[in-house]
């Protein structure tokens, strides 16, 4: 998928189908392994233009996960929360916060696809200059 134009279904154009019930699925098969009982997935409130990372699908996963074997919870502990509301609540330092970027292109910030504008745009929501 990666270099090829976007399904017709895709909501935004990074967009891979499935992506979050087979990393769930994946992380479940070594859960069980190990008698883990809940796998935390990191979604936010603003990702619910993917429907994988609304709160219907972390619902749906959980009760799935549930009726098999090991009876493993699926929780979304951010999903109430906006990436900057997010930072704010944890208490990420701006110093540590510049580590990071979500380009969607390179490994480094390529500062024009929408991961590095999503990032530009939560630095802007904290006060805090893009760089």
């Amino acid at each position: 998928m990666a270099g090829t134009m976007p399904a017709a279904v895709a909501p935004v154009s990074e967009w891979w189908p499935f992506r979050n019930q087979m990393l769930v699925t994946l992380a479940a098969m070594k859960a069980v392994g190990i008698g883990v009982d809940a796998i935390q997935i990191g979604t936010l409130r603003t990702d619910g233009m993917h429907t994988d990372g609304t709160p219907t699908f972390i619902a749906a996963m959980n009760a799935l996960l549930q009726c098999q074997e090991g009876g493993i919870r699926l929780e979304a502990p951010a999903i109430v929360f906006s990436s900057a509301e997010l930072i704010r609540e944890s208490g990420v330092p701006p110093e540590i916060l510049a580590w990071a970027h979500s380009c969607h292109v390179a490994n480094e910030a390529c500062g024009e696809c929408r991961g590095c504008r999503k990032h530009y745009e939560t630095l802007e929501d904290l006060g805090l200059a893009p760089y």
